[in-house]
């Protein structure tokens, strides 16, 4: 990377641990609202038979969500270098809050697609978090901060996911956003009261306004190699994920299964392989290990969809397709954030947002692909793309690798 790296904190402090108090808070705070990006996702299939609409416009709700995030990385996350992160995460919070209950509320499509996005745009508060949660720590710890936090991301996501396919299934799916508001609402107040103020402020003056933070965002690309070839591959690694996971509730509720949410949910739980991916790869980041993983663990992406196909009718390679594509791709992302966090602090807030917006636009891209592939091909369709997509990941790291 063009930057040479400097510690956050002054030297007597290199050696002192990260506090771990407000490190579990920010984890369990980025869970619960990470987890909100992937609501709807198990239950589409039923928000779709509800609405009376076909399974290509409920799938647009995944799109919505995974843009409108790209969107709000962009315009919102830099913010963390010029404004107090602390008074900047409770008022995405609030935002969110009423963004759930709007889409609880919803009376059609129109409306939950407006939730959705707004959902999407307030949830980047976790991306305010996990630089928060780096700047807490010293430079020798921050791979295994930011693997604390994004553990409490991805057991957040899994048990989300999972609660709104077991309750949709049973109650339909308005009274799960409606629980969902609720959550966010209490977890506005406790962090109200518990959020540290250390580390909130931006950590030395940008001399930067609004206008000239989003200006030199492409001079950060430019500038920096090591962030370009890691969007790219979270880019397509997280396009291939969601490229699995969208169609994923037609599948089970089709013919060849004849499950309902409650199945998608449960499946999620399989999942549970990318918190210990999170944890192997930020120990292997702090190491100098990640440039090897990341290449291991993008082949496994692709190699994921083998199974997957076969997963059409046969459920255990359904699940053993489930549990390698999370623990890759989650393993894999931790990896890209341990090797972009290594850049000075006052500009880690506009780094965040360079890699995220990449990374979600890619989820974007891997929704709608996919929903299309569903509806004119089938699940078989899916897997190809899935897999052409960490194909092309895993060789673009291939290719950086020989000409290094």
């Amino acid at each position: 990377m063009a930057s040479s790296v400097r510690p956050d904190s002054p030297r007597r402090h290199a050696a002192a641990p990260a506090p771990r108090a407000p490190v579990r808070l920010l984890a369990l705070a980025s869970g619960l609202t990470v987890g909100n990006l992937y609501l709807a996702l198990p239950l589409l299939d039923t928000i779709a038979a509800d609405l009376d609409r076909s399974h290509l416009a409920a799938s647009l709700l995944v799109v919505a969500t995974q843009a409108a995030y790209a969107l709000g990385l962009v315009l919102v996350v830099p913010l963390g270098d010029l404004l107090d992160r602390r008074r900047l995460i409770l008022t995405l919070l609030t935002a969110e809050t009423a963004a759930l209950l709007l889409a609880a509320t919803a009376p059609g499509i129109g409306v939950l697609y407006a939730a959705a996005a707004l959902i999407g745009l307030a949830s980047v508060a976790v991306m305010v978090m996990v630089p928060f949660a780096a700047s807490l720590a010293p430079e020798d710890q921050r791979g295994r901060v930011v693997a604390a936090v994004m553990s409490g991301v991805l057991v957040g996501s899994l048990l989300i996911r999972f609660l709104s396919g077991v309750v949709g299934d049973r109650t339909g799916w308005r009274p799960v956003y409606y629980g969902a508001a609720t959550c966010a609402g209490l977890l506005v107040l406790v962090l109200r009261g518990r959020l540290p103020r250390a580390g909130a402020a931006p950590p030395t003056a940008t001399g930067l306004g609004y206008g000239a933070l989003l200006r030199s965002l492409p001079g950060l690309v430019a500038a920096h190699r090591t962030l370009r070839r890691r969007t790219l591959y979270g880019a397509l690694c997280f396009a291939a994920f969601t490229a699995f996971w969208t169609p994923l509730p037609f599948l089970l509720a089709g013919p060849e299964y004849g499950y309902g949410a409650g199945a998608v949910g449960l499946l999620s739980l399989v999942g549970i392989g990318g918190v210990v991916a999170a944890g192997l790869a930020g120990r292997a980041t702090d190491r100098g290990r990640g440039t090897p993983l990341t290449g291991i663990l993008l082949a496994g992406v692709c190699l994921s969809f083998l199974p997957a196909a076969l997963g059409k009718t046969s459920l255990v390679f359904l699940v053993l397709a489930t549990f390698t594509l999370d623990f890759a791709v989650q393993g894999a992302h931790i990896a890209n954030q341990g090797a972009i966090y290594q850049v000075p602090p006052e500009i880690r807030g506009r780094v965040t947002s360079v890699y995220m917006t990449g990374y979600f636009l890619g989820g974007a891209v891997g929704a709608s692909g996919a929903a299309l592939a569903y509806s004119a091909s089938g699940w078989t369709a899916v897997c190809v793309l899935g897999a052409a997509l960490s194909g092309a990941a895993a060789l673009t790291w291939l290719f950086h690798l020989v000409r290094r």
